[in-house]
């Protein structure tokens, strides 16, 4: 009796372990690609806003890329469970993690900077003054973005890690 049971518990695919009651790796793998969307959204603006760090648009770039196909690993592996898609997506989770701490430090620093332009002769509307809180808004949406994306890479590496070691 005790052998069929061995026999269903590895015939049983891993699936992402549920980390509290309320958790659902589905919708946690959903809003990663919606945000890695919106990261690769901002990388036109990032591209044509950053004058000080000349190639700052490859980091939400790669950001963003990492986040989509992590987020379809999860989505692919959460409706078809399997234990290579569920290790993929525990190694593209684990490619986020690492990305989005680099941009996390990026976006950081970018946000907390200043661009050196010229200053301003008129009393009010200067363009530089525009381009100054287009580039602090760009760089506050993208150290948003990046921290909800690594609370959301978080969830879906530890379900994955946690799945792939309970099975």
């Amino acid at each position: 009796m005790s052998s069929t049971q061995t026999q269903s518990a590895d015939s049983d695919p891993p699936k992402f372990h549920r980390l509290f009651k309320f958790h659902d790796p589905e919708v946690v793998a959903v809003l990663a690609i919606l945000l890695g969307l919106f990261q690769l959204l901002l990388t036109l603006p990032t591209y044509s806003a950053s004058i000080d760090m000349k190639y700052m648009f490859v980091c939400p770039l790669c950001i963003g890329s990492v986040s989509v196909i992590a987020g379809s690993f999860g989505m692919a592996s959460e409706r078809t469970p399997r234990k290579a898609l569920l290790n993929i997506c525990l190694i593209s989770g684990i490619a986020g993690l690492v990305g989005t701490l680099i941009g996390l430090v990026l976006y950081s620093y970018a946000a907390s900077t200043s661009l050196d332009l010229p200053p301003c002769s008129h009393d009010h509307g200067c363009p530089e003054e525009v381009f100054q809180g287009f580039y602090k808004a760009i760089s506050g949406q993208l150290l948003f973005y990046d921290i909800a994306a690594l609370v959301l890479h978080c969830f879906l590496t530890i379900s994955a890690f946690k799945g792939l070691r309970n099975h």
